[in-house]
């Protein structure tokens, strides 16, 4: 057993695990054939994520041991839980970040998260849920049995049909929808790296822009699955956005895939004192500084799933929606632009706050577009 390719969390469960059991395991490769043709061979249960170098397997004691061993195979890890990033915070009701006439026109944002409720703000006149993806209980139409994904999508595509004072950011854009995680606002992260790959295959045919992934899980700190999942739709050009994570205000407390150098990472900002949010999880990471930038996240309004239509809700997940849309209507204006110009530029209008850039990242935005 090669333990220098084992994550701790995963060579503590091999150290107490008996022979024959199984358990769930990601496997990172240097060379994606040579790790699936040797799969193959000794006919491994497997689900391939080429896009992210990687496999989701059960695996036993003597699999994870021979596995290890294998030249092309970088990193063993653990399928770590991901979770919503909803904070329970009281606070004062924030005001619009920016009101533009760049709404999200000819954009498609997709959500990966608890699913979307068919809200008025998403399908009158007509609807702009243009697909749903549920891939956890394979359900056609759209519903969200948690509330996150309907809140999150209202931030960033409401159009506050209702009461225009909780109009989103991209009001005119396009949603899809990828049901990854529960009711309880969990999930396993093959799951999300089920959603990624979808994204990756289908982001042409949809028109699929920005990516707004409001959740996180605990860093692997080598060769992370969902961090170079994510990594890999930047690179397709896909703008994703990411939560920080609410695990503040402690440092080393990013969450994954908001760790990935290249992707947009949101924290929060608290309107109400103008400083960041002390839920806000703060850098650095083993890539560099973290987060990026900061956005409104304390008591925000947004879409709920039944009556009264909206309600309120804080969290890095309420963050991440704000620039995922700002994203959206950026694109909508210079239609050309790539993604490392629109982090350049969305950097280039933030505002600080103390200059700790492990815990603000550029500060907050402030800027019209």
């Amino acid at each position: 057993m090669n333990k220098n390719k084992i994550s701790p969390k995963l060579l503590n469960e091999v150290s107490v695990m008996e022979q024959g059991k199984t358990d769930s395991v990601l496997l990172s490769s240097s060379d994606f054939w040579k790790t699936k043709n040797f799969l193959d061979r000794f006919k491994y249960s497997y689900t391939p994520y080429k896009f992210a170098n990687c496999f989701a397997l059960n695996l036993d004691f003597d699999d994870i041991s021979i596995l290890s061993n294998q030249t092309d195979v970088k990193f063993l890890h653990s399928n770590p839980i991901v979770k919503i990033q909803r904070a329970q915070t009281d606070s004062i009701n924030i005001s619009r970040l920016t009101e533009n006439k760049f709404l999200g026109q000819g954009q498609t944002i997709c959500f990966i998260d608890t699913g979307i409720h068919p809200h008025f703000d998403f399908i009158y006149p007509k609807t702009r849920i243009i697909k749903f993806i549920d891939l956890l209980n394979h359900n056609r139409t759209p519903y969200d049995d948690n509330g996150h994904g309907t809140f999150v999508a209202g931030i960033a595509c409401g159009t506050g049909i209702i009461d225009r004072a909780n109009i989103g950011f991209a009001p005119r854009a396009n949603i899809i929808s990828i049901k990854a995680l529960g009711e309880t606002g969990n999930s396993n992260s093959n799951v999300i790296l089920d959603a990624m790959q979808w994204i990756y295959e289908n982001h042409k045919v949809y028109n699929i822009t920005v990516v707004c992934m409001s959740f996180g899980a605990e860093i692997i700190e080598n060769n992370d699955p969902l961090s170079q999942g994510a990594q890999a739709l930047w690179k397709r050009g896909i703008t994703v956005v990411a939560a920080a994570g609410n695990s503040g205000p402690n440092s080393r407390t990013i969450k994954s895939p908001g760790n990935n150098p290249y992707i947009i990472t949101v924290g929060a900002l608290d309107e109400n004192s103008m400083q960041t949010a002390d839920f806000s999880s703060r850098g650095p990471t083993i890539y560099g500084h973290k987060p990026d930038l900061l956005a409104p996240a304390v008591n925000i309004i947004s879409c709920h799933t039944f009556s009264p239509f909206y309600t309120r809700m804080s969290g890095t997940s309420v963050a991440t929606p704000i620039v995922a849309g700002i994203c959206a209507d950026i694109k909508s204006r210079w239609q050309d632009i790539t993604n490392d110009e629109i982090k350049k530029f969305l950097l280039s209008h933030c505002k600080k706050i103390s200059g700790d850039i492990d815990t603000e990242g550029a500060g907050y935005l402030t800027f019209n577009i």
